[in-house]
Parts: structure tokens; sequence; C-alpha cells
């Protein structure tokens, strides 16, 4: 049975569940089993990401694994967080020890390095729109947040195993 995509737009926020081993690790960590990573759309098949091991850059939408796609309902300037990426975030390397904020409860990640639910959370201020609260550390920000903040709505949910 197929589950066709909605028509995308730039900022639809893609979340992902579980492939590879430290996918597992933020699962259960959060508590949260169909949110270990999350992506921004930014148009033309392509998304806006800090991925495992490879760091922020544009990288092609890939559908393997989504779980959610969710859309800001609030009003927020793309353009605005497009340039940030492009100035600031883009090329940066991934925050492993970042990750470890909302893991193991280390306090600060790396300066000038990302990882995808940090990416997402500091994108979305450049947009004036914040995603959880302005007052919550980018470093603590976990995947499974961008699946439950409420300015953001579901607009696409995998079927769920039979």
């Amino acid at each position: 049975m197929s589950n066709p995509l909605p028509e995308l737009l730039p900022g639809d926020t893609f979340i992902y569940g579980r492939a590879e081993i430290y996918d597992l690790a933020i699962c259960i960590k959060t508590w949260c089993w169909d949110a270990c990573h999350v992506e921004i759309y930014a148009g033309d098949g392509m998304s806006m990401a800090s991925r495992n091991g490879k760091g922020v850059n544009l990288y092609p939408f890939r559908r393997e694994q989504l779980t959610y796609v969710r859309r800001p309902n609030m009003t927020f300037n793309y353009a605005n967080g497009r340039k940030w990426f492009n100035d600031v975030a883009r090329g940066q390397k991934y925050d492993w020890l970042g990750l470890l904020c909302f893991t193991l409860a280390v306090k600060q990640g790396s300066p000038n390095k990302m990882f995808c639910s940090e990416f997402w959370k500091n994108f979305f201020h450049e947009t004036g729109l914040d995603v959880i609260a302005p007052e919550w550390s980018a470093d603590a920000t976990a995947p499974a947040q961008c699946r439950h903040t409420p300015v953001l709505t579901t607009i696409w949910q995998a079927q769920p195993f039979a």
C-alpha cells in the first residue's frame, strides 16, 4: 500500500527513524523510537542537514526511514534561514561532542560544529521562528523535540507496520 508524500515546501521538517547503531542510542536516550534524525527541505529535491559523519550541507532528499514530515504553522522568514545556512552553517563538521549533550549530560558541544537537531533549532531561530523555547540550548535539542513542537504541524506520517 502506498503512502504518497504531499507537495513539499521549503522549511518542511523531515524526521527519520532508526537506520544505524548510534540512531538506536539516540532513540533509547530520548524514549522516542521513530525520531532520531531531522532535516529541513530546501526545495528542488534537496534538504539541508547535518548528517552523521558528514556535517552540514545540502543533500538529496531521501525517503528511506522517513517517519514524519512536519510544516511550520506560523510565519517564518525562510530566506533569512537560508542566508544563515549559506553564510555560517554550511560546511561545518558533525558535532559528535554536542550529540552527547542530550545523551550523557555534557554541558556544551563543539563550537562551529552541529548535529542534526542542533542545526534544525538554529536554522529556525534565524528565520524568526523559535521551534523550541528560545532559552533552551540548541546543544540540548534532541530529534524527538522536532516531532513534538506545537509550532509544526504533521502533514505526512509513515504508515505503521501491519
